[in-house]
């Protein structure tokens, strides 16, 4: 087994070997499920006890770090290849987010960013902090591409213990769909979801759009009650209107 990626994990292993004198202190999903143990760590850190904070996107937002002047930001291209459209927004928000995170108090902040195109449209914007022209270069691209707010979408979400039950569940949902017929409206297959099983469920969602609202809503009230009428005690399913997560 050859371990890769740069996890939180080695990357505190990394920064030990490199400050071996360095209080480090990693925040992440493992580290803070103990109770108390968050709270633990923000009275550390304000105590000055903590040299370097390793963490993932949970220290980006609302924390006020008074001696934090240097902040990096790892494989930030990662969100650049995501499946969802909306990754850009977010990787977007983000990096403001944790730039906002250095030099709080008297002392300038400095923040690096880890990337392989440093002239991307995104990290251009983010330097001179510019929402307004990144806002017009995406609306620019979903507009070509088909993508909200020039288009409407519903995604149908099905889960159970058992994968086929709920791609069956769906398979059947885009059948009756078909047979409605409503012009204007495109309903695609059925896909897993990303990712594709959680808690012991297998999850799939399938995805209904049209440019017009107006016919995506007419569609909608006819393919309810039909979802409705698919009886299956093994299968959950949601109808979600204009989703934000895919």
């Amino acid at each position: 087994i050859t371990p890769i990626g740069h996890g939180t994990q080695r990357v505190e292993a990394a920064l030990t070997r490199h400050f071996p004198g360095a209080r480090i202190l990693r925040v992440d999903r493992d580290s803070v499920r103990r109770k108390s143990a968050w709270q633990d760590m923000l009275t550390a850190i304000g105590a000055g006890r903590v040299d370097i904070l390793v963490g993932t996107q949970m220290l980006a937002k609302g924390h006020d770090f008074a001696g934090l002047t240097l902040v990096g930001v790892l494989n930030a291209d990662s969100s650049l290849y995501s499946s969802d459209w909306r990754a850009s927004e977010r990787l977007f928000a983000q990096l403001i987010q944790v730039s906002g995170r250095a030099g709080r108090a008297a002392t300038l902040g400095e923040v690096l960013i880890q990337t392989q195109f440093p002239n991307h449209p995104l990290y251009g914007a983010v330097i001179a902090h510019d929402y307004a022209a990144f806002a017009e270069t995406l609306l620019a691209e979903r507009e070509r591409a088909g993508f909200p707010p020039y288009m409407y979408q519903a995604l149908l979400r099905a889960e159970a213990g058992d994968f086929a039950e709920a791609l069956n569940f769906l398979a059947t949902a885009a059948q009756s769909a078909q047979r409605l017929g409503h012009q204007g409206v495109k309903v695609f297959e059925p896909v897993p979801a990303q990712p594709a099983r959680v808690a012991g469920m297998e999850r799939v969602q399938l995805l209904v759009q049209s440019p017009s609202r107006q016919s995506l809503q007419a569609f909608l009230t006819l393919w309810h009650p039909q979802l409705l009428e698919q009886k299956s005690r093994k299968v959950r399913w949601s109808l979600d209107v204009d989703p934000l997560e895919f």
